[in-house]
Parts: structure tokens; C-alpha cells; sequence
């Protein structure tokens, strides 16, 4: 894999298929199968807290403008706090 590196005097922005990257590098990745990535997305779910993208045809996700914007029901990893926080009481 060709690793080439960006710079916009912002952040490093490095083709790479790690979801975890250092502070100030943004990793990114081409596919070309949408498929495969549906296959990839859900095999690696657990790594995933949301998937943005304009693209209808990727799985779960939401649009851009939407990720900071969570509606009553979206709990985070799918946990309903509330609930959690009443059974500790029983």
C-alpha cells in the first residue's frame, strides 16, 4: 500500500487503514466494492461508534452535518443510559 502524505498546515492527513490515528493525522482509505465495505463495516462494528456518508448505500449511516447531533433515542454504543441507570437502584 502506497502511503502518501498530506499536509494543509492543519493536520497530516496519511492513506492508512487504521479507525485509530495520532492527534493532529487524519487516516483515510479508497474502496471501490460497496459491498466489501458493508461486509467490513459490520464485521468491525465494534470499533465504530458512527459512519458518515452521503452514499445511501452504505449501511447505518447518517449524513454529514448529523454526527454532533444525536436525537433522544441514539445512545452511545447502542446503551440505554437511562435504563442502565435505574437498574443500578434495584
Amino acid at each position: 500500500m502506497f502511503h502518501s502524505l498530506l499536509d494543509n498546515n492543519f493536520l497530516l492527513i496519511k492513506e492508512y487503514f487504521s479507525y485509530s490515528s495520532p492527534i493532529g493525522v487524519l487516516f483515510y482509505e479508497y474502496y471501490e466494492d460497496l459491498n466489501a465495505l458493508n461486509i467490513k463495516l459490520e464485521n468491525e462494528k465494534e470499533q465504530i461508534q458512527c459512519v458518515v456518508a452521503s452514499c445511501v448505500e452504505i449501511k447505518n449511516a447518517i449524513p454529514f452535518g448529523t454526527a454532533q447531533c444525536p436525537k433522544l433515542n441514539d445512545y452511545a454504543d447502542g446503551l440505554d443510559t437511562m435504563k442502565f441507570l435505574i437498574g443500578l437502584s434495584n
